[in-house]
């Protein structure tokens, strides 16, 4: 097996772990994402999002790009960014990024502990 076979590898294991979640009742139900996951494509385009000054754009970018339901099926389409923007609680768009970020942050944190 060659090492870019090893890596897409590993980069597919990571689409197949555990969910986290959490409960919005705003709106009525729980969002669910996987650890990691993200290509370095859909990340690039948060990044640039971000670092174009457009903070509210990139992170409705990573609330489509990473929200799913319990069967893992997308709860957003690209196609609905423009309405998200417009019309969805940013305070709750940030509460659930915030919630994916932390839960990345404390896995990561512990590894490096451990030192993994």
């Amino acid at each position: 097996m060659s090492v870019l076979q090893k890596a897409k590898k590993h980069f597919h294991s990571l689409n197949s772990g555990e969910l986290n979640s959490i409960d919005v009742p705003e709106w009525e139900t729980k969002v669910y994402w996987k650890m990691g996951g993200l290509n370095f494509a859909q990340q690039s385009k948060v990044i640039e999002l971000t670092n174009a000054g457009k903070t509210a754009e990139a992170l409705v970018e990573m609330l489509i790009l990473r929200a799913i339901d319990a069967d893992g099926k997308k709860m957003f389409k690209q196609v609905e960014k423009n309405e998200i923007m417009r019309e969805v609680d940013p305070d709750i768009i940030l509460k659930v990024v915030t919630a994916m970020n932390d839960v990345e942050e404390d896995v990561v944190s512990a590894e490096e502990a451990l030192g993994n």
